[in-house]
């Protein structure tokens, strides 16, 4: 049963994250990971998905994955939602999903250079809502030139160990 998951939140009172990555749906190793982790925590979290690509077949349009998330999680209430783009976004796109699905965190995860128009604006969006981090970087040496993006984030987490000494580095 469905409450018996260790965690489990009801869909009412989860918290809403807006994961900004490659679509969960592709077969690269973000959004491999990243779908692995959506489908993991959707019994505590609601999901939204800028699901980017590279000339996204389905751009501009949302797509509601909950059913098939229901299917192979054994949920009958998850929440997700994608909006496939071209490219990783942009401020307005950012702006009008903040307004829109009223999310209670950003989470990105894949280069934060990727992210650069973000960062720019980051002193807008963190007056609404923190912007989680999640790292990938796990070789030496460190990327000094990312430190301004690192700083720039509410919760910098990493993929392994070494990734969380890279991050201190860089801090």
């Amino acid at each position: 049963m469905v409450t018996k998951m260790k965690g489990y939140v009801p869909k009412e009172e989860r918290k809403k994250i807006l994961l900004m990555c490659d679509d969960i749906r592709t077969h690269s190793g973000i959004g491999t990971i990243a779908k692995e982790i959506v489908t993991h925590t959707a019994h505590k979290y609601n999901w939204v998905q800028v699901a980017a690509a590279i000339n996204h077949p389905d751009h501009g349009k949302t797509t509601d994955l909950s059913p098939s998330t229901n299917e192979v999680t054994g949920l009958t209430d998850a929440s997700v939602i994608l909006y496939p783009h071209n490219g990783y976004g942009n401020p307005n796109l950012v702006r009008q999903l903040i307004k829109h699905e009223k999310p209670d965190a950003i989470f990105l995860f894949t280069d934060p250079r990727y992210w650069a128009w973000l960062f720019q604006i980051e002193n807008e969006i963190r007056k609404q809502i923190p912007i989680v981090y999640l790292n990938i970087w796990d070789d030496y040496p460190a990327p000094m030139y990312n430190k301004a993006y690192y700083e720039s984030c509410d919760l910098l987490m990493g993929i392994s160990k070494q990734t969380v000494n890279i991050n201190k580095l860089v801090l």
